[in-house]
């Protein structure tokens, strides 16, 4: 099955924290899990925990004010490792999200990875990693 995974990734990408930008990172994903034939199991999985973090992170956050995602993809080895970060933009309004409300709000993504892990980082609102194992993950022949 790794035998499948023909190069390492790295993708580092950034988007407005707003619905309207959603399908960008979507279709980046896509291109990934095409780039590495995945099954339409394993890249609906992935897709829809993507698209669950960034749409609760916005309806948590930054319906009222603008931000941004930082996201990073990258497979190395038996791993696809999805990093997002989000940071607010200028704003009058100043919302300070606890580690722990933004843990039980991505809570129902923990079931959709192989991992979930959440990084305190000054300067950020939030910042977390969701893996995926690839030995796991089907592979179109």
């Amino acid at each position: 099955m790794t035998a499948n995974l023909r190069d390492d990734l790295s993708l580092h990408m950034c988007i407005p924290a707003d619905r309207c930008y959603l399908g960008n990172a979507i279709l980046t994903l896509e291109g990934i899990c095409d780039h590495f034939s995945f099954t339409e199991s394993s890249r609906d999985r992935i897709k829809k925990a993507l698209d669950t973090v960034l749409t609760k992170s916005i309806e948590h956050t930054y319906e009222k004010i603008e931000g941004l995602f930082e996201l990073h993809f990258s497979i190395y080895k038996d791993k696809l490792v999805i990093d997002i970060e989000d940071y607010f933009l200028e704003s009058d309004e100043v919302i300070i999200s606890n580690s722990e409300e933004i843990k039980n709000l991505l809570m129902p993504v923990e079931d959709l990875t192989d991992g979930l892990l959440f990084i305190d980082k000054k300067g950020r609102n939030s910042c977390f990693s969701m893996a995926f194992n690839l030995t796991f993950i089907e592979y179109n022949e």
